[in-house]
């Protein structure tokens, strides 16, 4: 992603710098209607800091940019009533600025009223999608899962047993697209990423799992040997015994979670470079974050990109004879 792409919400703020003196060197107001409510005038290069700054945030003000000259920085949040209008909340973030000369500064920025509300919103709708539209198929699901037991199962013939499956499987696919359609209000404007895939010619009959979920590996060995029997098939769902395994023997594809505590798998693919190991990687990770798929394609063992749940058809042409 570009870095104007980034820096564009905020090209309606304004800016302020001031030398130890407390004085302006250097300002550029984008909206005196923005700021209005914080200065009492408009900035003059040359003035003190004292007779632009209203007077309630005056002291407060000053003692900030204080400490500020010492090393520090803050971000401050603050809601301002406003008579007869609605709230405005207002971000203001203060950074020493050490110029080459030596001569020491501080800059202020004042984040336009405009893009906080708009934060607002879109942290009104995240909380909205997270504790009403996510929790209602997780309670749900849970709900299914606690009217049975291993004993009514016993009782229960194959089309109870399927139905109850289906009814599980349908708040399971409402809870992925919940959590797809959070990704994309956190990511607004930065698009999907399709993985370039490589296409992996030799029919892969030795298998290396690596996650540490115990219950992801068994799915995953049960998909794979369940449509091709002879395949050899061999989980880890710790990393590094992985990475000892693979050092001395040539399996012909690592199927690789990235979101693991003891060792993830960026560093899992950054050790596989240092210690020379050439195998084809398929990274298997419930990511839906774009950047992940373009970090992943930087790594020239990494031959695939597949979002979990992992199904048959996502990796039969690693696993079929026919289709190579």
């Amino acid at each position: 992603m570009k870095l104007s792409a980034y820096c564009e919400c905020y090209s309606d703020n304004s800016y302020f710098l001031f030398n130890e003196k407390n004085q302006i060197t250097f300002f550029e107001v984008h909206s005196i209607t923005k700021v209005g409510y914080f200065l009492k005038n408009f900035p003059v290069i040359g003035k003190p800091i004292v007779e632009i700054i209203s007077q309630p945030y005056e002291k407060r003000f000053l003692n900030l940019v204080e400490d500020c000259f010492k090393g520090k920085s803050f971000n401050i949040e603050k809601r301002i009533k406003i008579k007869g209008g609605n709230d405005i909340l207002v971000q203001i973030v203060l950074t020493p600025v050490f110029l080459e000369s030596g001569v020491k500064h501080v800059s202020c920025t004042i984040v336009g009223s405009d893009r906080k509300s708009n934060q607002m919103k879109l942290m009104d709708e995240y909380s909205r999608l997270a504790s009403h539209d996510l929790r209602a198929p997780i309670t749900n699901i849970l709900s299914l899962t606690s009217l049975i037991s291993f004993n009514d199962l016993q009782v229960f013939d194959t089309g109870k047993i399927e139905g109850l499956l289906k009814d599980i499987n349908v708040q399971a696919e409402k809870l992925d697209d919940i959590i797809k359609m959070l990704n994309r209000l956190v990511n607004q404007g930065q698009g999907n990423v399709d993985f370039t895939a490589e296409q992996i010619k030799k029919d892969a009959k030795h298998i290396v799992l690596v996650d540490d979920d115990s219950l992801t590996n068994k799915l995953h060995h049960m998909i794979i040997t369940k449509h091709n029997k002879n395949r050899k098939v061999v989980p880890f769902d710790s990393p590094s015994l992985a990475l000892e395994y693979l050092k001395r023997h040539q399996p012909d594809l690592v199927l690789l979670d990235l979101n693991m505590p003891e060792l993830d798998g960026w560093k899992f693919l950054d050790l596989l470079e240092e210690n020379r190991i050439t195998v084809d990687v398929v990274i298997i990770s419930s990511t839906i974050d774009a950047a992940d798929s373009r970090r992943a394609g930087a790594y020239p063992l990494v031959k695939d990109f597949l979002m979990k749940p992992l199904t048959y058809e996502k990796i039969k042409h690693l696993i079929d004879e026919q289709s190579n």
